[in-house]
């Protein structure tokens, strides 16, 4: 059935159904109680019917104005119960229109529910209307008035022959109860056993020993306890007398059996009821056939209204009932299937309204909250594990972009998977480059002994250091490898690594320092001595002949200098090998220059040396010590450098500064 989306309605019908849907928007607590009201009448009115036309007399017997009434009320019912179908029809039509869940379901199942219903009714119907006219024809038969009459007379002869059988047993079960009363003392059990055997005895249904309103003995088969005894029949029976009586299929006897303690004897044979009944019905339809027999067209026709009328009641109802039924079935398996939207969409905090009963649709309904309760917790702890997870990730992901050093995760045929932008840097490699899914050896084969025996011990860290050429630079990297296992399988590799070229650039350093220190301290051990032997030679072998004292001083002269110019080599190669910490604070590097021009030009004599600028101080953060130093060294080196040239023409040395 096409939804309403997909068909093209005038204006003029568009709001005509709208308006009609509106007006068949049910309220729904008052149809409901309306529906259940008309349901108990009619239950009602079908049973009081099958009362009346099912009474002890024939059903032909019953008054004209009884029919017309029961018929009459059944057609209002009729009507009301078409009015109420009609009124849910119109609402399942509106639903269908809608496009409602679950609206097409209940049209196959009341449809259905109907088809079931309608099909036996109206077999049943045409039988039963035949059967009744046959019927109707054969009791109006003149064989049956000469049949009910003799069998009058046969149920009565039945009844007499049985209620002076019952009262020959009363009296002689009477002399033997009184017999046993005055003979031997009373006792309840044994009483009841000799009450019972006289009942069996005599194919009695009930016997019963009454004794002042209180039973003191019993058959078997007797189930009361106390029997009052009317007065009517207590005083025919104290004169000596069996009083019998009858009702449907039981005939009753109660006759005295001993005056003076007040004792009577009740007892009761089962007979046939069918002859009694039988007997009660034929003497009415003896009185009353031939005035029935004037009316029988006129009944017949009342009869088949009232058949119908029903039948048609009974009908209708069990649609209705159809359509309850259908209703109640599918409220919770739509209620089910919005819910089950709602979970598609994403929402597990819907919780389905379950019914009373215990039923497999209430069944469903729990198992269906209870599956999304799960669903909900499971999906806040796997919200609240993702989140965890994330921050967690992007923890590691900050610490190893913030690392200095390099890291790499492997998987088992040692292919990258995972990198960090300091490992590129090392490498001199581009971060967004695709070397994920590249061997690792073939970017530093230097790593593959280091690998092979993480391979081989995987529980045990191991580290080394290898020496990785990039271009014309060579890097030593300190590497570690940690093997990830699951159980006994590797599931990867980390590995991690660092340049450590500076630390052994430095550690080098300071062996050559520590060496020099060495060096410089057993060159300066025997300058002293050689000093003071120069001076000891000048003061005591100095000669007297003048002409000897120029050159023996100029020999002594040349040691001395030599000796002190190795001194001043030693004391810059120690400055060199303990490397001070320099002291920084503000100094005035125009003095400082200053300073360091004026003791070069003290030195080099034959150097000019020009210096231009510092009538303004300039303030830096340095060490004074070293700087000066640096100063000195470099006139120095300006000043060696024009002392080395050769020639005879060459202009005398100048140094700007």
């Amino acid at each position: 059935m096409a939804t309403p989306h997909a068909i093209a309605h005038p204006i003029s019908s568009q709001n005509a159904s709208d308006r009609l849907q509106e007006w068949v928007r049910p309220r729904s607590r008052l149809a409901n109680r309306l529906s259940l009201a008309l349901f108990v009448l009619v239950i009602i009115s079908v049973t009081g019917t099958y009362i009346t036309l099912s009474r002890t007399a024939e059903p032909l017997a019953a008054d004209s104005g009884t029919v017309q009434l029961l018929t009459a009320t059944n057609l209002i019912l009729v009507a009301g119960l078409i009015v109420i179908i009609g009124y849910r029809l119109l609402r399942l039509w509106s639903a269908l229109k809608e496009g409602t869940i679950g609206s097409q379901l209940q049209t196959r199942v009341i449809t259905v529910f109907s088809i079931v219903t309608i099909m036996p009714t109206i077999v049943v119907s045409i039988f039963t209307a035949i059967l009744l006219n046959y019927g109707i024809k054969s009791w109006f038969d003149e064989r049956v008035s000469t049949a009910l009459e003799e069998s009058v007379a046969v149920a009565e002869a039945y009844l007499e022959e049985h209620k002076d059988t019952i009262r020959a047993d009363a009296l002689a079960m009477a002399n033997d109860i009184q017999r046993e009363l005055h003979t031997a003392p009373y006792n309840p059990l044994v009483f009841n056993n000799i009450v019972n055997g006289q009942a069996i005895l005599r194919s009695l249904t009930d016997a019963l020993v009454i004794q002042k309103g209180r039973v003191i003995g019993r058959s078997r088969l007797s189930f009361a306890v106390t029997m009052d005894i009317p007065d009517s029949q207590r005083m025919i029976a104290q004169q000596g007398e069996v009083v019998v009586s009858s009702d449907e299929d039981k005939i009753t006897a109660l006759t005295l059996v001993d005056k003076p303690s007040d004792t009577y004897l009740m007892i009761s044979r089962f007979v046939d009821g069918k002859v009694l009944s039988h007997m009660e019905r034929s003497q009415g339809a003896v009185h009353e056939y031939r005035t029935l027999k004037k009316q029988i067209a006129e009944l017949q026709i009342q009869f088949i209204i009232v058949f119908v009328v029903v039948a048609v009641l009974l009908l209708l109802t069990s649609i209705w009932y159809g359509m309850v039924f259908a209703s109640k079935m599918i409220s919770p398996l739509s209620r089910l299937i919005r819910a089950t939207e709602r979970v598609r969409a994403g929402d597990f905090s819907i919780r389905v309204e379950a019914g009373k009963e215990d039923t497999e649709i209430g069944m469903l309904t729990q198992r269906f909250n209870r599956m999304t309760e799960q669903l909900q917790a499971q999906r806040r702890d796997l919200t609240l594990a993702t989140r965890t997870m994330d921050a967690r990730r992007r923890f590691t992901e900050a610490v190893l972009e913030g690392a200095s050093a390099g890291v790499m995760a492997l998987d088992p045929n040692q292919k990258i998977t995972l990198y960090n932008r300091s490992a590129t840097q090392l490498l001199d490699l581009e971060y967004d480059g695709d070397i994920e899914g590249t061997r690792i050896t073939e970017i530093m084969p230097e790593l593959t002994p280091i690998l092979q025996e993480a391979t081989e011990k995987p529980h045990v860290l191991h580290q080394g250091d290898v020496m990785h050429t990039i271009d014309t630079r060579t890097l030593t990297l300190h590497a570690r490898v940690t093997t990830q296992m699951q159980g006994e399988k590797i599931e990867g590799y980390i590995v991690t690594f660092d340049d450590i070229s500076p630390l052994v650039s430095a550690q080098r350093r300071a062996a050559w320092s520590d060496v020099a220190r060495r060096i410089a301290h057993e060159i300066k051990n025997p300058l002293t001595p050689i000093q003071l032997s120069t001076e000891r030679l000048r003061k005591k072998y100095l000669p007297e002949d003048k002409d000897d004292q120029v050159p023996f001083n100029k020999y002594l002269d040349t040691i001395s200098r030599h000796a002190g110019d190795i001194g001043n080599m030693v004391e810059e190669f120690v400055s060199f090998a303990r490397m001070p910490q320099p002291k920084f604070q503000k100094e005035n590097i125009v003095e400082l220059i200053s300073h360091a021009v004026f003791s070069a030009q003290t030195t080099y004599s034959d150097i000019t040396l020009t210096m231009h600028g510092g009538e303004q101080p300039v303030e830096v953060i340095c060490d004074e010590r070293q700087i000066s130093q640096i100063f000195t060294n470099l006139l120095k080196n300006a000043a060696e450098a024009l002392e080395r040239r050769e020639g005879s023409d060459i202009p005398k040395g100048c140094i700007d500064v």
